[in-house]
Order: C-alpha cells, then structure tokens, then sequence
C-alpha cells in the first residue's frame, strides 16, 4: 500500500480546520439567537438591534472624539444611507439628539449625544446585557469565566484582523457611491398596493415604538380608503415612492418604499387642505425621498392655491418636523390625548400661503 494516499485522522480532542470552522459558525449562530439580534427589537427595548449598538456606541464607549455620523459609519461598519435610517429612529425615540457644543473633525458633518431618555435607555439595556451575562456565567463550571472571556476577545481581535478596517483618520465615511443605484420614482395618483403598502409601513413603524395596533390599523385603512376614492377631485392627490427591482427573469417588479396623501376636501375649511399618511420605509431613508414627497406635496398645494395645510405630528419625530418646517410649516398646539386607543403628545402644524 502507498503510505501517501493514507489519511491520518486527527489526534484524538483535535479538530481539522474544516472542524473548526462549523463549530466557530454553529456557536455563532446559536449566540445570535440567544442574543435576540433576529428580533425586531432588542434587549427588551423598543429599539430595533442596530439602534441599540448605535445608542451604545453614542453614549457608552469611551472616546474623547465627538460621536459623529462619519465615525459612526465607521466603528459601526455601516453604509450612510443604512447609519440615517439608525439615526432616524433613534432621533424620533427621543433617544438622540444633535451635539451643538462638539464639532465633528469633518465640516459639515453632525456629532450626536444621548438625551435623557436615551440615557435611561441606554442604562436599562446595559442593566439587561449585564443581567444576561450574568446568569450564563452562573451555569458554567467553576474558574471558567475568565476563559470565556480570553476566548472571546480572541476571536473578535481575529475577526477585525482578518479584514481591512478603515480607521476614522484615513476614510472619515464609507463613500456613498458604494450604495448601489437605486431605481425610484415618484409616482402621482393612484398606484396598485398603494393604501396596503402605506398601512404596513406605518403599522410596521409606529406598533413597536407607540403601541398602536388594531385600532390605528382600521382607521389608518379607511382613511385612506376613503381618500383614494375621491382622486377623481382635482383638490385631493396622492404620491409614491415607487422602487423598480430587477428580478431574475429579467422583469422587474416595484415596490412602494413612501406614501403621502393631501385631502383637499376638508368639511368647512374650504381652502384648506390637510397633508396626511407621510412615511418612508425604514431600509430607504437617507435617499432624500421624503423631501421629493413633501415637495410634490406642497407643490400641489401652491398650483391648487390653498391658503392653508395642515398636518399633526409628534415631537419624537424630529427628522420630518425639520422637514416641514423647511417647507414653511410652522406649529400652532402641541396637547396631550388619546389617538388610536394610545395617550401620545400630538402636535399641529399649518402652512398658510403668502398674500
């Protein structure tokens, strides 16, 4: 026999690199699920897992430079548009807010800080993760606990090793041209899945940071049912932001990724027209959809010669109060009261046209 086409198997309690391999990928993927990373959110927080790294890497790691979109791009392995819609949730949670007393080493670009809720937030989720730590370290023989630790320091050192990490001085953010092109349109009128694929993005937004479920489901539904079938009214329009995808066939489908609706049939208020269901999908912002949709919008507002829209919103969402206010909307009440089975803080705001 030829001793060269023999296989030696390994010394027993040794493991081939193939070994190594899928027990590294099993334990992982076990750690994910016991992590809860596969829920919407995290850590018995209303924020989704990528909020919540982005939260404690704001306020929890210690760095004397300020915690700006460029580093967190960055530390976070993130792309810009990715890190806005992080952002953006954190924002409207009242999580964060913008750091006016720190400049990023980047001109133009913004530093954040945790607010007070985002400081109690953040605080109830290291409690949590400190809790869960805990209880596995219990369960693990005796003397064991600083292996663990050994082993998983090692391992996260392999892993950045292993691939080129940009640092903050040499590329300040991941270039914006390594998002791939994407192909959006925003569509006036009526387009197929329009009020099912608003409902869903707001359910999909507001359940899980307000609580809002089957009432504001139904009602958000026929509200916009009944706005949709009064299009045929040159006072009351709708747009999308409507997203072409390729499919392997070669023909592409679309997808609505933003809705926003203006009813200019207000009962006693003529001349008045009221903006409504305003929403982009999470995985689309920082495109600059919502500005186009706002600026179809008012556009249609100032060609139908309105004297007034209103809107109401909430002060948690700072990104799309900025918005309006861009626009010339400025707020007139802010009260306290029950919305869709929910006490909520709503706040109003008006456009009036320049005489």
């Amino acid at each position: 026999m030829d001793a060269s086409n023999i296989v030696t198997a390994p010394p027993k309690g040794e493991e081939t690199l193939s070994d190594s391999i899928a027990s590294l990928r099993d334990a992982s993927r076990k750690l994910v699920r016991e992590w809860g990373f596969l829920r919407s959110v995290f850590a018995e927080s209303p924020l989704s897992p990528a909020a919540v790294h982005c939260l404690i890497e704001i306020g929890d790691v210690p760095d004397a430079l300020p915690r700006s979109s460029s580093r967190l791009s960055v530390e976070l392995r993130v792309l810009p548009t990715e890190l806005a819609r992080i952002l953006s949730e954190l924002a409207a949670s009242g999580c964060i807010a913008v750091d006016h007393e720190r400049l990023s080493e980047t001109p133009g670009d913004v530093a954040y800080k945790l607010t007070a809720k985002g400081i109690q937030t953040l605080n109830a989720i290291n409690a949590y993760a400190e809790n869960q730590v805990s209880r596995a370290l219990a369960a693990v023989p005796a003397g064991t606990a600083s292996d663990i630790t050994a082993a998983f320091r090692l391992y996260t050192t392999a892993l950045e090793r292993a691939r080129a990490v940009p640092t903050p001085e040499s590329s300040p953010s991941l270039p914006l041209q390594q998002t791939p092109a994407r192909n959006v349109t925003i569509a006036p009128g009526y387009t197929p899945t329009l009020i099912s694929s608003a409902v869903q993005m707001h359910m999909s937004y507001y359940h899980t940071r307000i609580g809002w479920g089957r009432e504001f489901e139904t009602g958000l539904s026929s509200m916009l049912s009944d706005i949709v079938s009064r299009l045929g009214n040159p006072f009351n329009q709708a747009w999308a932001a409507v997203e072409s995808l390729p499919l392997p066939s070669g023909n592409p489908t679309q997808k609505i990724i933003g809705t926003i609706f203006i009813d200019g049939q207000i009962p006693g208020k003529e001349g008045t027209a009221q903006l409504r269901a305003f929403i982009v999908d999470e995985g689309a912002r920082g495109l600059g959809l919502g500005r186009k949709l706002v600026g179809a919008a008012m556009g249609f507002v100032r060609e139908r010669r309105f004297k007034e829209c209103r809107l109401t919103t909430m002060r948690s969402l700072g990104a799309a109060r900025k918005l309006y206010e861009g626009y010339g909307f400025v707020e007139v009440r802010e009260e306290r009261k029950v919305i869709w089975g929910v006490e909520v803080g709503e706040m109003e705001y008006v456009w009036r046209r320049d005489v």
